[in-house]
């Protein structure tokens, strides 16, 4: 496989054939690559857009060892093109920011490398305004409309199930290294994570992106974008809730006096994704989604302290141990409903004033 680098990026597009001359482009790194070499590419003809280049890595840019197969990157252009048709087919809301996900422009399968649409300059990581208090519940309400679009438009849809249906990298990115590895550190754990790790394989409805979070969502005032779909797989969409509203309820943990504002973002998000399922699912799914939901947010929860990606943010440990506390009473008393998180974290919240 041919490594890209900063350097030899230019000399590479021109015997890609994107270029003609190495001095059409000039290429820079970009942060935040974990799993994945990240290069913007800029090319000095105006008329074109500028590009975001992808290459997967073997071994993940964490901490504790974690190995991943470059294959990956293919899921994610299969995802990606998937989200891009649904998008295409969905009815744009009639308010609020609207919400996309970037164009494929360029693949090389061989060298596992693609390239997508480059966000605008004036974008920011929505994680980022999060910790910094910017809370703009249209950001939220966008996401819930974009995630409901992608699960109500695959819902048992057997071409998309046949195209991503290998859960293989959901296993070794988001199954192992969070569901499993807080079993291994708690061991009282082990039959709630069994149970976790049951109703994710049997309950497996639509295309699950499996990266749904603040930090792979980019904003800016015209549009929310979603990024990193290599996770992506049919599955339980239960997954993607409680995986993203897991930061939602971190940030809303750690809000303190304006614990209220962040909470409202849960609600804005939810709102809008049942308004967009609620068309596809009984209620009796919804019932058991939401149900669902909450089992995944209490294990992503306890991952996002104990597991093998704990979320870099926490610091104090008493705050660790009400994230910790708070995922660990969803899983063991199987809360249902949301409104019975929300009880228990301000329980959890008033117990540590």
């Amino acid at each position: 496989m041919y490594i890209l680098e900063v350097e030899s990026t230019p000399e590479y597009l021109v015997h890609q054939q994107v270029i003609t001359e190495p001095s059409e482009v000039s290429v820079s790194l970009l942060d935040g690559g974990v799993s994945n070499r990240v290069l913007l590419v800029e090319f000095t003809d105006s008329a074109r857009e500028n590009w975001v280049l992808k290459q997967a890595r073997d071994r993940l840019a964490v901490e504790q060892e974690w190995l991943c197969s470059v294959e990956r990157v293919i899921r994610e252009m299969d995802t990606l093109q998937i989200c891009n048709d649904m998008i295409q087919l969905a009815s744009v809301p009639l308010s609020g920011v609207p919400a996309v996900v970037p164009a494929i422009h360029f693949e090389d399968r061989n060298n596992y490398v693609y390239a997508m649409t480059a966000a605008a300059a004036d974008c920011r990581v929505w994680k980022t305004d999060l910790l910094d208090g910017v809370v703009d519940s249209s950001v939220a309400q966008a996401c819930g409309w974009l995630l409901g679009v992608l699960h109500a438009g695959s819902w048992m849809n057997g071409a998309v199930r046949n195209a991503i249906g290998s859960t293989e990298f959901f296993d070794d990115l988001r199954l192992d290294p969070y569901y499993r590895q807080i079993a291994r550190v708690h061991s009282a754990l082990q039959a709630p994570v069994d149970r976790l790790l049951e109703l994710n394989g049997s309950h497996r409805h639509c295309l699950v992106h499996g990266d749904y979070s603040p930090k792979n969502i980019l904003v800016n005032e015209q549009q929310v974008i979603l990024l990193d779909f290599e996770v992506g797989h049919f599955g339980d969409p239960a997954f993607d809730l409680g995986f993203f509203l897991t930061h939602l309820h971190i940030k809303t943990l750690i809000a303190g006096s304006r614990v209220e504002e962040y909470a409202s973002l849960i609600d804005r998000f939810w709102i809008a994704y049942q308004a967009q399922v609620s068309n596809v699912l009984s209620q009796q799914e919804l019932v058991s989604l939401e149900r669902r939901t909450c089992l995944n947010l209490g294990g992503c929860l306890v991952a996002r302290v104990d597991g093998k990606s704990p979320v870099e943010y926490l610091v104090d440990e008493s705050v660790k141990t009400v994230v910790r506390n708070v995922g660990w009473n969803i899983l063991v008393s199987e809360l249902e409903t949301l409104a019975e998180v929300r009880e228990l974290m301000h329980s959890e919240l008033q117990k540590k004033q």
